[in-house]
């Protein structure tokens, strides 16, 4: 018998399976703001309740977790659907606690794409330290060119760490040894940017675009520094100009997908790589291919299930 505004156990059981399959089909939520969250709330509230009454609920308690695993793992597609605004304002009125993690899936997603932007630029800032000490070592650079990049490449750690300031004395050492080398103007416009020291920042960027003859070239060398600081609508926004005048320029588009990687923007990630891949056939940049077909084989692993696999071409 049904007690007054104690829902029975089966009904209970009935709310965890519209939660499962609620969980199942995110992209269905979209009309639906957060009472799927809502809806974790009473499953929570009235498990707990029978849990403390005695009932053997550990079945429902697995069955809640599994989905609350496919929950967390699809929360930026849940962000997406429902929106990041609307969450927020839904939990301030809730105001609930960090245990009911469900309500704070913004905040993971966020830390995720911290996490991943910074392994990304630990991985690039590597592999630029290996070519760096290869180039010093196979090549016995001259004083001056050792100074130089020594110079650039604690600019770059400093860079990563967030540092501004010493990214700007690093890279003001590195423009007092070679003024007619561009990249240290780049970095250093960034840096500058970040500081809020507009002018300064201007001047540093008029100076790096004058060293270079192609405009393309120097947007590229922008949007990696601006990747590498974090700076992903700067990025793609340097990204397009590039695009703009060469639809099919491998580097930009490569450097594309990774920006859609760091925001977990699964899909377009796939779209562009896709792109690249086809690219790199037409163009026979064999270094490409294999790299392309690796980060598509990755991502599409990450897809959620209810999304198709893109086709090839992009269609």
């Amino acid at each position: 018998m049904k007690r007054q505004g104690i829902p029975e156990l089966d009904e209970v059981r009935q709310w965890i399976e519209g939660y499962v399959k609620r969980v199942a089909n995110l992209r269905d939520e979209r009309d639906r703001g957060v009472t799927l969250l809502a809806l974790r709330d009473a499953i929570e509230e009235w498990l707990r309740f029978y849990e403390s009454q005695g009932a053997l609920v550990e079945p429902e308690w697995i069955r809640v977790r599994n989905f609350d695993a496919l929950l967390e793992k699809n929360a930026a597609l849940f962000l997406k659907v429902v929106g990041k605004r609307r969450l927020q304002e839904e939990r301030k009125q809730v105001a609930p606690n960090e245990e009911r993690w469900w309500w704070w899936l913004d905040k993971k997603v966020e830390e995720e794409r911290k996490k991943r932007l910074k392994r990304t630029a630990t991985i690039l800032g590597g592999v630029a330290l290996i070519l760096v000490a290869l180039y010093f070592f196979v090549f016995r650079l001259p004083p001056r060119e050792q100074q130089y990049l020594n110079a650039l490449t604690a600019a770059e750690q400093a860079l990563q760490n967030q540092a501004f300031e010493e990214v700007l004395t690093h890279c003001q050492e590195a423009i007092t040894i070679f003024p007619e080398r561009p990249t240290p103007y780049v970095v250093a416009a960034i840096a500058a940017e970040k500081l809020g020291k507009t002018r300064e920042a201007e001047h540093f960027h008029q100076s790096a675009r004058a060293l270079y003859e192609k405009e393309e070239d120097f947007f590229l060398e922008e949007a990696g520094w601006y990747f590498r600081a974090g700076m992903l609508e700067e990025a793609k926004g340097c990204i397009a100009r590039v695009l703009q005048k060469d639809p099919e320029n491998l580097t930009a588009l490569n450097l594309l997908g990774s920006i859609y990687e760091a925001e977990d923007n699964v899909v377009e990630a796939l779209k562009v790589y896709q792109l690249v891949l086809d690219l790199a056939e037409k163009k026979n940049e064999i270094t490409l291919i294999p790299v392309a077909k690796m980060k598509i084989g990755m991502l599409q692993l990450r897809l959620p299930l209810s999304l198709p696999l893109p086709s090839p071409g992009g269609e």
